[in-house]
């Protein structure tokens, strides 16, 4: 009876998922897909091994977001596409302190700044130097600018080194010649309003697109989480002459921010503070024939807060500012030396600036220098067998050298169905924080530490094995995975078991446990024809540590789930569904235990004309039903949330 009760609270979405299968044949782009169309190339991925590679050929599990997925999914933030993706844990606005952001993090095991797995953007590391996660909220990009994500589940050091440790999201947007003209929109609703405007054009041989964008968000009623940035990218692609191109990106993100916990008054008072985020990106490449290619890149990214409050118990004036700064030079070579044989190869250094002087103890900047190379071998020893092997050689200011390598075999074993056996190994290098902190606040003649760290920490080490199987069968696909990672050496956070010289307590970093991380995950495809897509996807994870209090076995919840449901119907209109349901978490650091949670978004759209021009009406509603859903604490109660959305091209 429980179990009909269920299915008749959720009967006004499965009446849409049957009326997208149904209403199909009425679709006025629709017809019925022939065999041939499910036929086609596989889709190719630039991430995993560096080289492009058919989906079915690269050496790792990899999911893509594509723009179509992130417009159906009605995401108003970036991180929140994450949950698309099979064993990703995302919650809203994690933090309390100095972390109002989303967290991302791929098999648990995650704070509010989820540390162990590599972000890009078109190829440029945006974690940052001092804490390790990504602020998602000051990242300089938008939605509309994106191309598609490529998302490797798994460690991926071979590649990319530093933090690629349990994942790698790359962000790839879109080449400036494919956004010519203008295009603006805007958006409204509970709590949420902002606006975009988008010109791209060319000069001779120099294609350019820039993007400007106002948001501000109320977040959540019981929360110091409201955020009013302003943001600006530019693109530029140069085609120098028939072999060099050379491409060009800045961009900026800036604004005011709320941070702080209303029920903290006296530790960590609701306040808001400043913050500023902006890159520069130069890359030139150099196609010396179809097999062969020179490229090299360099970024820049700078990050900057200004957050200061009082502490009402002393009370005593804390200021908690921070600056931090990356550049990054890396050179690649891409080859072919023989038919059956790919090669690419390369190296970059590295350098981190940081400024912080509440958790360093110090005025001064602190530096981080890291150097490495890479490389990757693709051999097609038959037809139906492909080799890869990778490994980086990465030397850094904390550690020391370290080399991770990763062996991958894929066999197809019959035209569309491929199984993949590999292995991989890679390490996470400790955060600025982990290794100098030394954050003391002083009342009157009294010091007070809180974080001391004395150094000499060892990389968290990951080995990880895993079998893997793509294929389709009619217009079913899927991408199926199952995996071991063994962890050795994780950093967490443990109390002084004496006061030192200090009075209060004080914790410090150190390595203190491994774990052993195992499951099973997959994404799978339906398409009922060029008119309907369901995506699901699934995740099995089960965590075993060795740390006494079970803090990393349960920070992932044992079963999640994933559905995005969309369909074209005609005459403009086009609608899409999405569900989310997620175990029961004990989330770490400033986390909580929630427990089993689900929620419905929807998303319906009609397409229509002003003149010559096309425009878009959207409406988006997230957790359709109310269900109070929750995520990573209590405190993040998300009830039905909804906003208009308008567009037009110019």
């Amino acid at each position: 009876m429980n179990r009909l009760r269920q299915l008749a609270r959720y009967r006004a979405p499965l009446a849409l998922i049957l009326a997208l299968g149904w209403g199909s044949s009425a679709a006025e782009e629709g017809g019925v897909l022939s065999e041939g169309d499910f036929l086609a190339e596989m889709p190719l991925v630039l991430t995993v091994s560096r080289l492009a590679q058919p989906l079915d050929e690269a050496p790792a599990a990899v999911t893509v977001v594509d723009r179509q997925m992130i417009r159906d999914s009605g995401a108003w933030d970036l991180a929140e596409v994450f949950r698309l993706v099979p064993g990703m844990y995302v919650a809203y606005n994690a933090g309390q302190l100095h972390s109002v952001t989303h967290v991302v993090s791929y098999h648990g095991m995650a704070d509010a700044f989820a540390r162990r797995m590599q972000v890009l953007i078109d190829g440029r590391s945006v974690y940052t130097p001092l804490y390790g996660g990504v602020q998602w909220s000051d990242i300089p990009l938008l939605l509309d600018d994106i191309e598609r994500i490529e998302v490797i589940r798994g460690p991926n050091s071979a590649s990319y080194g530093a933090n690629s440790f349990l994942g790698i999201i790359n962000i790839i947007t879109r080449h400036s010649a494919e956004q010519q003209g203008s295009y603006l929109s805007a958006s409204g609703g509970d709590g949420r309003n902002d606006g975009m405007l988008r010109h791209g054009g060319t000069l001779g041989d120099l294609s350019y697109r820039f993007s400007a964008g106002l948001r501000n968000d109320a977040g959540l009623d019981n929360r110091a989480d409201g955020k009013n940035m302003r943001q600006f990218t530019l693109r530029g692609d140069y085609r120098i002459n028939t072999g060099d191109s050379l491409e060009f990106q800045l961009g900026y993100n800036g604004g005011d921010q709320d941070v702080g916990s209303p029920s903290s008054l006296n530790a960590n008072p609701p306040r808001n503070k400043s913050v500023t985020n902006r890159f520069e990106l130069l890359h030139w490449r150099r196609d010396v024939s179809a097999d062969e290619q020179v490229s090299v890149k360099f970024y820049h990214n700078y990050e900057q807060a200004s957050d200061q409050f009082v502490l009402a118990v002393a009370p005593v004036s804390v200021t908690n500012d921070l600056e931090a700064q990356r550049y990054d030079l890396e050179a690649q070579h891409v080859f072919s030396p023989r038919k059956d044989l790919r090669v690419v190869w390369g190296g970059g250094l590295r350098l981190d600036q940081v400024n912080s002087p509440l958790y360093l103890g110090t005025t001064a900047t602190r530096s981080f220098r890291l150097a490495r190379l890479f490389g990757n071998l693709e051999w097609r020893a038959r037809p139906d067998f492909l080799f890869n092997l990778g490994a980086m050689a990465e030397n850094n200011d904390f550690t020391g050298t370290d080399i991770t390598p990763r062996l991958a075999l894929n066999y197809h074993l019959a035209p569309r169905h491929t199984l993949r056996a590999g292995m991989s190994q890679a390490t996470r290098t400790p955060t600025l924080i982990e290794q100098e902190a030394n954050l003391r606040i002083v009342i009157g003649n009294l010091i007070s530490q809180k974080l001391l760290s004395q150094g000499g920490l060892s990389p968290e080490r990951i080995t990880s094995r895993e079998l893997g199987y793509i294929g389709e069968l009619g217009r079913f696909s899927l991408d199926a995975r199952l995996y071991h990672d063994h962890i050795d050496d994780l950093i967490g956070q443990y109390e002084y078991p004496y006061a030192l010289d200090y009075k209060g307590d004080t914790n410090g970093f150190r390595n203190l446990d491994s774990a052993v991380v195992k499951g099973l995950e997959g994404q799978l495809q339906y398409r009922l024809n060029s008119s309907t897509r369901v995506v699901l996807g699934f995740a099995r994870t089960m965590i075993a540590s060795n740390d006494g209090d079970q803090t990393y076995s349960r920070s992932m919840p044992f079963t999640s789930l994933s559905m995005l449901a969309s369909h074209r119907f005609g005459h403009g209109w086009s609608g899409s569904l999405a569900y989310y349901q997620v175990g029961t978490v004990q989330a770490m650091g400033e986390g909580g235990t929630v427990g089993l949670s689900r929620r419905w978004d929807g998303r319906v759209s009609r397409e229509f004309r002003i003149g010559a021009n096309r425009s878009e009406l959207a409406l988006v509603a997230q957790n359709l039903f109310d269900e109070g859903y929750q995520e990573f604490n209590a405190d993040n109660l998300m009830g039905r949330r909804a906003y208009v959305r308008f567009s037009l091209e110019i």
